[in-house]
């Protein structure tokens, strides 16, 4: 009997490891004005690559997102170069694209991506339209 049940718990770990592990948060069928909450923080993305010229490249971007406003921020540090960016505007959401609104450019610009979260929603992906993806941790700030 010990033996029978050391086999149905080691199955039942099994399977809820295997059933668990699915962390993608499909977007598809959903009503995308309720997304909105999951994007509201800090996210960050942390590149390191070398470019087509052999150069050491480092990009940090930051989208930091409040209700219907942004702000993005990227430093760049490209071989002893060092760059900063800086945008802020509008973004909706429509039909599982986040669309990016720049009121800072003139004349102003539009960017749309597609969009998805995993982990729970702490990591988002956005896809341009050009099928680039990057991929952002949500910065979680401690409570002490």
């Amino acid at each position: 009997m010990r033996k029978k049940l050391m086999i149905v718990m080691a199955m039942f770990t099994l399977v809820s490891g295997l059933l668990g592990g699915c962390t993608q948060d499909s977007n598809n069928g959903l009503d995308h004005s309720e997304n909105i909450q999951y994007f509201i923080g800090t996210w960050v993305n942390v590149t390191n690559s070398v470019n087509s010229s052999g150069v050491n490249q480092s990009l940090m971007r930051i989208y930091n997102f409040t209700e219907h406003i942004f702000n993005y921020s990227a430093f760049a540090v490209i071989g002893s170069n060092n760059s900063y960016r800086f945008s802020e505007g509008t973004y909706e959401l429509d039909n599982g694209n986040l669309i990016l609104s720049n009121t800072i450019a003139v004349p102003p610009k539009k960017a749309t991506f597609r969009y998805s979260f995993s982990y729970n929603y702490t990591a988002l992906t956005l896809t341009d339209e050009s099928e680039h993806s990057i991929m952002y941790i949500k910065f979680l700030f401690s409570d002490g």
